[in-house]
């Protein structure tokens, strides 16, 4: 036994120090898993003891191995305290309208307008406020917005809503680690207070993605310069929402959200211009490290692109990862690598720890970790040289490149989104060489072109390319179930299959496989879960009841939309049927929904956006004192037992959640 682990620990030199990133991880995500804030002193405390437990066992191989993990958790859990507690608190907005002033940091094109993002926000001449507020423009206000403008307007603001059910995605949590504090719509015309004088990079780097913006959109039409505008300024919210449906349903999402492959496209794309300008001159050649001037020269335009499409945070992780890269060419190592992967991770939990419950951290690491892992393992068993035609190769090549990191990552989309999509490789085998070698290239050419007044010469060729793509997603959005809704996934079930995946390509031998059966099990986890019975939202005007295979719904909302959206996948997208009470009560399955006093005590639960005296004792009941105490409520029904879940319970007491009621109230 002992002599097979050490041929295993010998096997797997090197691979250890893999597991760094996976111990900081797992201590950020058991953090937000907290139910209530822990004291700030608890990650110093811990770090603390664990440097000490590494210093007394540093003569001892594989306790300092655990105390080196337990450190890196250390540092994780302590890094989200202080991040946490670094942000300024979420602000309750004024109800009614409101004076705004603030300075436009960001202009963000929408389909029919604009959006403004404002820097110290003021409110009926306050004190400016520590978080940003962005700002609808009303329809009718057509004015030249410029970065660095001081502006004002009479307002409505909206602070985020709660969960749509209890464990849905929390767009208070998002803005509060975004600076965010609330969108304003306007009432009035925005008054321009101050011109803009971009002083800033950051504001003369708005201005020209504004610019850029422009000459797109007065150069290609709606459907294809929209799509433009995305590849070359970040901006996506011009894409109408029916062609970004498309998008996602042909699983070519990744096209629009501008991160590692259109940071790999560029910097490929200089990395062989430069490689081949200075090859041109044999002097050149002999003389100067070409390799390395390229690299840089790479590094260099990855790094502008970054900064002209808004330096999001999946960028910035696609630059580091490139910045590793061209590290490992200049040392002449290996460019791409798990511990290259590894050192990007650490680096992004310990700088913005939040991003590991983001969608972009986890489906583009996943995928990442996926390709890297499944390259070296086919290269082990295969030759690199391939009799096949170079053709056929390449289109190989391609699909097993989408399958790897398809793969991997739509558990993570199944996760945060409640959808898949079974068509993605045929159309990436499409859409991703046509973005690589036909629209980026065009792309980067319009914007050399622009300050001389020819960039249509390159974006009109440009928009051919991507009226394919925009041709593709709608061909693929129409087949048979493109975009399939499923249920909502436990947490458990994706954390079994995070570490069957780590496990699976983090090992080089066959205990690798011992990935699997978690994978397996995350599936029957999954597979398993039930649905509920009954979901309330948080403002009780919308209620479904589910009695047998028919979700009944009950709204007194006039537009219900948002809610419904976020509960479709909850049964899977089956359709929801409207339910007819011509009476006060009404009997549906082992629920009871009452809009009086009920005088049958039947039922199994009572569901009652009313208040409810006590009636029926012993008799559990949704009622509207427990909806504005508890937020949105789920009900399990199964043999006559209820359990309840809630968005109180499953929120937690965190800096931001909006505090809930303290005691009850029957009004």
């Amino acid at each position: 036994m002992r002599a097979s682990l050490a041929n295993w620990i010998a096997a797997e030199r090197g691979r250890f120090i893999l597991l760094c990133p996976v111990a900081t991880g797992a201590a950020i995500l058991l953090y937000f898993a907290l139910p209530n804030e822990p004291p700030l002193w608890l990650g110093a405390a811990l770090s603390g003891l664990s440097l000490a437990a590494l210093a007394a066992c540093w003569r001892l191989p594989p306790a300092r191995f655990a105390a080196a993990l337990a450190l890196c958790a250390a540092l994780g859990f302590a890094r989200a305290e202080l991040r946490t507690a670094s942000l300024p608190p979420p602000f309750i907005a004024p109800s009614g309208p409101t004076d705004l002033s603030g300075v436009i940091a960001r202009i963000e094109p929408l389909p029919s307008g604009e959006r403004l993002l404002l820097t110290s926000p003021r409110l009926d001449r306050g004190a400016a406020l520590p978080r940003a507020i962005t700002l609808l423009p009303r329809p009718d206000d057509t004015q030249n917005f410029t970065p660095g403008a001081r502006i004002a307007a009479e307002v409505l603001l909206f602070t985020p809503g709660r969960p749509a059910y209890p464990g849905a995605w929390d767009p208070a949590r998002q803005d509060y680690f975004a600076g965010l504090g609330a969108t304003a719509h306007a009432l009035t015309p925005i008054t321009i207070l101050s011109p803009g004088h971009p002083g800033t990079l950051a504001l003369a780097l708005q201005t020209a993605r504004a610019r850029i913006a422009a000459t797109i959109q007065a150069t290609l039409p709606i459907a294809t310069g929209s799509v433009a505008t995305t590849l070359l300024t970040g901006d996506e919210q011009a894409i109408p929402e029916p062609e970004r449906q498309n998008f996602i349903a042909a699983g070519l999402a990744h096209i629009l959200a501008v991160a590692g492959l259109h940071v790999g496209i560029v910097m490929g794309l200089c990395f062989a211009a430069t490689r081949f300008l200075l090859t041109r001159s044999e002097r050149l050649a002999l003389r100067l490290p070409v390799k390395s001037i390229a690299a840089i020269a790479a590094l260099a335009a990855g790094a502008g692109y970054a900064a002209l499409t808004g330096a999001h945070l999946p960028i910035l992780r696609s630059l580091a990862m490139a910045s590793l890269v061209t590290l490992g060419v200049l040392a002449g190592r290996r460019a791409i690598s798990l511990r290259g992967l590894a050192l990007a991770a650490m680096l992004i939990l310990l700088t913005t720890p939040e991003a590991i419950i983001g969608t972009s951290f986890q489906m583009s690491f996943s995928a990442v970790l996926a390709l890297i892992a499944g390259y070296e393992a086919w290269q082990r068993r295969h030759s690199s040289q391939s009799r096949a035609p170079r053709l056929i190769s390449h289109i190989a090549a391609l699909a097993f490149t989408s399958l790897l990191a398809g793969g991997a990552s739509m558990p993570f989309a199944a996760f945060q989104f409640q959808q898949m999509q079974p068509y993605w490789i045929p159309a990436n085998l499409v859409a991703v060489p046509l973005t690589a070698l036909w629209i980026m290239p065009l792309g980067l050419a319009a914007l050399a072109l622009m300050p001389f007044g020819l960039a249509a010469f390159a974006l009109i060729p440009m928009g051919w390319g991507i009226a394919i793509i925009v041709w593709l997603t709608a061909r693929i959005a129409a087949w048979p179930a493109a975009m399939l809704r499923v249920p909502p996934m436990p947490p458990t079930a994706i954390l079994l299959f995070t570490a069957g995946l780590i496990w699976l390509c983090l090992w080089r031998t066959s205990w690798r496989r011992a990935g699997l059966p978690l994978m397996a099990a995350s599936l029957a986890i999954y597979l398993a879960a039930r649905p509920p019975d009954v979901l309330v939202s948080p403002d009780s005007k919308l209620i479904a009841l589910k009695s047998g295979n028919t979700i009944y719904l009950v709204t007194t909302a006039r537009n219900p939309a948002y809610t419904l959206a976020q509960w479709a996948p909850v049964w899977g997208g089956a359709p929801l049927t409207l339910a007819q009470c011509s009476t006060a009560a009404c009997r549906i399955g082992p629920v009871l929904f009452a809009l009086a006093p009920p005088s049958d005590c039947t039922a199994a639960l009572i569901v009652a956006p009313i208040a409810l005296p006590n009636t029926c004792p012993g008799l559990p009941a949704i009622t509207r004192a427990s909806i504005f105490t508890n937020g949105a409520i789920a009900a399990w029904v199964q043999n006559g037992r209820v359990t309840l879940r809630t968005d109180r319970a499953a929120q937690g007491n965190r800096p931001w959640v909006v505090p809930y009621p303290s005691t009850t109230t029957s009004n």
